[in-house]
């Protein structure tokens, strides 16, 4: 891991934690900072909608922090639980199709509209969203009218998407090459008798270990220089980054029903952290009509150069719900729940790799060996960098309030509304393996955040329900900051259109159907950057990009009371 003198608290760019050497200069974007769990990796694990659960709730729009009797009553409003007459065993299947759509800021050509120079990825995606069974424990006839437990799997975040960018004909000082070049000169790297290079193994410096390697940088008397890239090369640059895996929440979950009138319940949510992203970087190095520089000026001339990262983030995370409803007429319900921070104790894996192509013309002080056709093409790849060391982490993520109410028409019709409040300003970093990181600007830089769900259901027929929703999820930036640049784009609203359908087979056994369009647009963000505090002129910099997400979700729950 890096050394444990080697870092300061991020800037409000939150590019990284730099060498004390490295004070003028911050460095960041999606391609750097890597191989830590990093500020915006603990807004990512978290940041919830609650939007996941059974058919059923997904269709309202999860609109049930009042309404209850429904296995996301877990993880929402565990006084829900109190709520079910029968025992009930459901299981939930979902399909995600999720579109990814990113726009850069320059558009390449000005006579194309915007909209059809976005570059676009999709994924498809088959899981679980709910799982469990609640049982009655108790039923009987004084005020304690019935008692439930139950064993409780929801989804609470999907982290499955693509994104691609491109940037097209841009200036040779704007190249990675200079980053690395510039970040090697600033901390001070040093290469030994032999040419290998002295790191320290921290993987913070990799990047810049692998671009010397693979000749994208290279060591004078004078400092780290750029020697087989020319100024007058045209830099075309290439970007990925793919996310996979999701926080699913086991609870343990009880429910107390008093005379029909008053419900209390609490959840023991146990979560489970899965988040792999792969990062894709690569430059290709282009001469106008194909005039590279001669070979007395530059004997050896990069072709292309390409740097892929993956981060792998497990680990498991502890809180407590309480909750409570009240039903003060038959038709109406009236809910209110608290979340406790979730507590997560964390595990980083990260590996890295480059691969190059040089070229020679014919002009080879080196030596090397040339094709039969006078040139030459030297291939150079990396091998796969692995961090292998166990390093822990643990941070908090945000408290909840909830309140919810249900009104029921006629017996035919409910009607449920959601409001909860989350305090993502409280999010902090509790322990890490390197001395001194922090995330200090967290309370300047977030506010508390605010999510509306509704929804509504009408028996259409006894044994069919049809059913529709809404969730809107605002901003968590305080206004100021709505466009800050970070180290990694962070969802920061998302809206949900929802709609549904149940039917009923027999007293005991039922089907539910769901269908969710969901909507999150991200800040924008670099795949890299080098800002010089001094001197804006040294600034080094990709494109500003921005990436939203379309995904469409269908859900399938069998269920069977008893």
């Amino acid at each position: 891991m890096r050394k444990l003198y080697a870092l300061l608290a991020a800037t409000l760019l939150l590019g990284s934690a730099n060498n004390a050497s490295a004070q003028t200069v911050d460095f960041g974007g999606t391609t750097l900072n890597n191989d830590i769990v990093g500020f915006t990796d603990l807004y990512t694990l978290s940041f919830t909608a609650h939007n996941y659960g059974t058919a059923r709730s997904m269709g309202m729009g999860n609109a049930f922090t009042a309404l209850g009797a429904d296995m996301v009553s877990a993880s929402l409003n565990p006084a829900g639980i109190g709520m079910y007459v029968d025992s009930d065993v459901s299981f939930s299947l979902m399909m995600q199709f999720t579109k990814s759509p990113t726009t850069n800021s320059d558009p390449y050509y000005n006579d194309v509209p915007r909209s059809q120079q976005e570059f676009s990825d999709h994924t498809e995606r088959f899981g679980m969203s709910s799982a469990g069974g609640v049982f009655t424990a108790y039923r009987g006839t004084g005020a304690l009218t019935n008692f439930n437990v139950g064993f409780v799997y929801n989804r609470i975040a999907d982290f499955n998407h693509n994104s691609l960018n491109a940037s097209i004909g841009n200036h040779a000082s704007q190249s990675m090459a200079n980053l690395f070049c510039t970040l090697s000169n600033v901390d001070g790297l040093q290469t030994d008798s032999n040419g290998r290079m002295d790191f320290g193994n921290d993987p913070y410096y990799w990047g810049a270990v692998l671009a010397y390697k693979n000749g994208v940088t290279n060591k004078d008397e004078q400092g780290w220089v750029i020697d087989r890239i020319d100024p007058s090369a045209e830099i075309d640059q290439y970007s990925s980054v793919e996310t996979r895996g999701s926080i699913g929440e086991y609870a343990i979950t009880m429910g107390f029903n008093f005379v029909d009138k008053l419900y209390f319940g609490a959840s023991l949510g146990i979560q489970s952290v899965n988040y792999k992203r792969n990062t894709y970087y690569g430059e290709n190095y282009v001469y106008l009509n194909d005039q590279y520089p001669s070979g007395d000026f530059m004997p050896y001339q990069l072709d292309y150069m390409n740097y892929m990262q993956r981060t792998r983030i497990s680990g498991t995370g502890i809180n407590l719900k309480l909750g409570a409803t009240y039903r003060p007429v038959d038709f109406l319900r009236i809910g209110i729940a608290y979340h406790t921070p979730t507590y997560y104790s964390l595990s980083l894996r990260y590996d890295a790799e480059m691969w190059s192509r040089t070229y020679s013309a014919g002009n080879n002080p080196d030596g090397y060996d040339l094709g039969p056709n006078g040139y030459m093409y030297d291939n150079v790849y990396s091998g796969v960098w692995e961090d292998t060391g166990s390093y822990g982490w643990g941070f908090r993520s945000p408290s909840r309030l909830l309140t919810g109410v249900a009104v029921t028409i006629a017996k035919r019709v409910i009607l449920s509304a959601d409001y909860e409040r989350s305090w993502y300003q409280g999010i902090r970093l509790k322990k890490s393996p390197i001395n001194g990181l922090e995330y200090p600007v967290v309370e300047d830089l977030f506010k508390g955040s605010n999510t509306v769900r509704v929804g509504a259901e009408g028996m259409v027929m006894p044994w069919l329900a049809l059913r529709a929703g809404y969730i809107w999820s605002g901003s968590t930036l305080r206004n100021e900051y709505k466009d800050v640049i970070l180290t990694h784009p962070i969802a920061k609203q998302q809206s949900y259109i929802t709609a549904g359908l149940g039917i009923k087979f027999t007293r005991s056994v039922y089907l539910d159907l769901a269908y969710q369009y969901n909507t999150t647009k991200y800040t924008p963000y670099k795949t890299f950057y080098a800002i010089d505090s001094v001197d804006a002129a040294n600034d080094i910099e990709s494109r500003l990009y921005t990436t939203r997400t379309k995904r469409h979700i269908a859900v399938l729950t069998l269920g069977f009371r008893f």
